[in-house]
């Protein structure tokens, strides 16, 4: 075997003194040049590991808390077990004491119900056996006993620790969400109680069927305030399995709370389907599109199990042939037709449609839809008839039937999104797509809503003519106290936007900027933005993936009017026709967004490159600093050497440059390339 070289060898040993981020890098590209890039790794991580490690260092170090109440923690599992052992550790080694640790039987609720009302502290921490808690657990929890909030449950997020001390599978949670825990117990194996709350609910009860643990947290969530810590406080190891679905804890609270309904299993879920009577009204909008407007009649009529529903036609303006259409299409399915001519808002006309129904139910529905789901409407009834319940939603989905549309909505750092939308039902980063699930907001293609609810809400509000008004609604419902829920084990078909084209071209996008800023200015959530979404996970994508690339977003950028030799300097540079440019987002919805790659194929230092992009039209010329983006996912694509150090960002305020339409142009040390996108601000 030939000895490694000089250079080789020295390289080496200098790679190995750096910190394992450079080393890695090395390992990988073995390239040399590249040093004083590494360090830009620490934005991304392309592991649940790696990225759960990075988010514990971005808290702040627990203290001892001065008004800690009096905890006494519960291990429910077999006390002479390695298991039990190992959890007896974690919850003793608490920054905030954990007072007595006491055993109970995971199996026995009476005798462990015994041994918890004996105890006289404030506050309970129950921790399944196999369960392994941060040091921060107890300090977390009076965090947030010392803002006054006496919740009566506070629960966190988790992730599995595997024997090699990685940590896999973390599961970010939503605020307390009634509909998911009626669907699993996902509070986990660590809950922190008010003793309170505990009596008042009736504690632990023996149960002929399911699990006495989550019947209890079903009764607790029933009367008391709940709170949710978006951080992983506790580690499942590989014995802690998670819960089996459980339909005899759900049957219990459905009698107590005085509903019915069918219980199914359908993978670790449970599914209700709310048995419900009364007239329904569904209204649908339709202009010039007859022939749209019969598949959707069409398909409802043949499908549709629950019978007792009205249909209300709302016109704007059809031409004298489409109106005659219509008209005989609602004599055929027996619909109300509604005709007033009026430039399109779609607020108005779903408004309009209201005030002439007559069921307690509304249902918005496009008429792009297909009906393919003999349940929808019983379903969606079913639920929007839930005390607690604001708008309902459904799975939607392309023509194809495997793409998503729509799966509810998400705040995202740009404004709400579609959740899931482009991704395949196979897609194993959407396997909960198919559940019912709460969410910020549910488009209204396909809503239901009591109509008392819809007008304490302020109904769809009319100056929002075609974008954003359901989402407007919808988080005026949650700022009322109500749960929008989309049940995606309902699932049509969406032919989306057939009826009115697609919202293309600078006049409909200078619209959807407008209706963007009224949604944020009258109709912005009051407490947290993302109730029903965990704030470490993906706000750029539609998928619910944890954000890996979290840190690369949080920063902010410059832009200033150029000078004149700046201008001459740009103007005079070369065309480089070899630029290869990709942006990914050009947007200025609450920011400028710029985020891209960028190589010159016939150039061997690319990743050297000092990268500005200049923004300019007739009377202006910006030039927005941009910063470097590591882009592993791009060498995946593009094979081209030290392509993951070619990616660049900007972000800055929309309010630094005028309105207007803008030209881009990247300008680097090696000449200019146009990307072939505008920016309208």
């Amino acid at each position: 075997m030939a000895e490694k070289s000089l250079k080789s060898t020295l390289t080496e040993k200098f790679w190995s003194l750096l910190p394992d981020e450079a080393h890695k890098n090395y390992i990988h590209r073995r390239t040399l040049p590249t040093i004083g890039k590494w360090h830009l790794r620490r934005f991304y991580s392309d592991t649940p590991d790696g990225f759960v490690r990075i988010l514990d260092r971005e808290y702040e170090d627990p203290v001892r808390l001065e008004n800690m109440p009096s905890v006494v923690s519960f291990i429910a599992g077999e006390e002479n077990s390695p298991l039990f052992a190992a959890t007896y550790d974690s919850v003793r080694n608490q920054v905030c004491p954990a007072g007595k640790i006491i055993g109970i039987s995971a199996s026995d609720a009476e005798s462990a119900d015994k041994k918890i009302r004996e105890t006289d502290s404030g506050y309970i921490a129950i921790v399944m056996s196999g369960c392994i808690l941060e040091k921060r657990a107890f300090y977390e929890c009076g965090r947030i006993l010392e803002k006054g909030e006496n919740p009566g449950i506070i629960y966190s997020d988790e992730d599995t620790l595997q024997q090699d001390g990685k940590r896999i599978c973390p599961f970010f949670k939503p605020d307390y969400s009634p509909d998911l825990l009626m669907s699993m117990n996902y509070y986990g194996g660590f809950v922190f109680i008010s003793r309170q709350a505990y009596l008042d609910a009736g504690g632990l009860e023996s149960v002929s069927e399911g699990d006495a643990f989550y019947d209890l947290w079903l009764r607790i969530s029933e009367r008391e305030k709940i709170a949710h810590i978006d951080r992983i406080l506790f580690h499942n190891t590989g014995n802690c399995k998670a819960a089996l679905p459980d339909p005899g804890s759900v049957k219990r609270a459905l009698a107590r709370r005085g509903l019915k309904g069918t219980v199914t299993i359908s993978g670790d879920r449970c599914i209700i389907d709310h048995e419900t009577e009364g007239l329904v009204s569904i209204i649908i909008p339709s202009k010039d599109n007859p022939g749209m407007l019969a598949d959707c009649l069409g398909s409802m009529d043949e499908l549709t199990l629950y019978r007792d529903y009205e249909i209300i036609i709302v016109d704007n303006g059809s031409s004298d042939d489409n109106r005659a259409e219509i008209e005989a299409l609602c004599d055929r399915y027996g619909a109300n037709y509604v005709y007033e001519k009026k430039d399109f808002n779609f607020s108005y006309m779903c408004n309009l449609g209201a005030s002439h129904a007559s069921g307690d139910v509304l249902v918005f529905l496009n008429d792009d839809i297909k009906i393919t789901e003999p349940k929808w409407l019983g379903s969606m009834a079913g639920q929007a008839r839930l005390p607690y319940s604001g708008a309902v939603g459904c799975l939607l989905v392309y023509p194809d039937m495997n793409m998503i549309q729509h799966c509810g909505t998400k705040d995202c750092e740009d404004g709400p999104n579609h959740i899931y939308q482009g991704y395949y039902l196979t897609d194993p980063e959407c396997s909960d797509a198919i559940y019912p699930a709460d969410v910020n907001g549910v488009t209204a293609a396909c809503l239901a809503i009591r109509k008392t609810v819809f007008e304490e809400a302020g109904r769809f509000d009319e100056n929002m003519h075609v974008c954003y008004n359901d989402v407007a609604l919808c988080f005026d419902l949650i700022n009322a106290g109500y749960v929008n829920c989309v049940r995606g084990d309902v699932m049509l078909v969406h032919k989306e936007s057939v009826s009115r084209g697609q919202d293309t071209g600078e006049e409909k996008f200078r619209r959807l900027l407008k209706e963007h800023e009224y949604l944020y200015a009258h109709h912005a959530l009051k407490d947290s933005p993302h109730p029903f979404y965990n704030v470490n996970l993906t706000y750029r994508h539609s998928d619910n993936k944890p954000d890996y690339s979290k840190w690369m977003y949080d920063v902010s950028t410059q832009v200033r009017e150029m000078t004149e030799e700046e201008i001459k300097a740009w103007e005079s540079a070369p065309v480089r026709d070899d630029m290869k440019i990709c942006l990914d987002e050009c947007d200025a919805f609450k920011y400028v967004h710029l985020i891209g790659w960028s190589y010159a194929e016939n150039y061997k230092r690319n990743y050297r490159l000092k990268r500005r992009m200049v923004i300019y039209d007739g009377d202006h010329h910006y030039v927005a600093e941009l910063l470097d983006w590591y882009r592993p996912d791009v060498y995946a694509i593009v094979r081209h050497k030290d392509m993951e150090y070619c990616g660049f960002r900007a972000k800055f305020g929309k309010d630094l440059i005028e309105t207007g339409t803008y030209r881009l142009s990247l300008w680097t040390d090696i000449g200019k390339s146009d990307p072939g996108r505008e920016l309208i601000r």
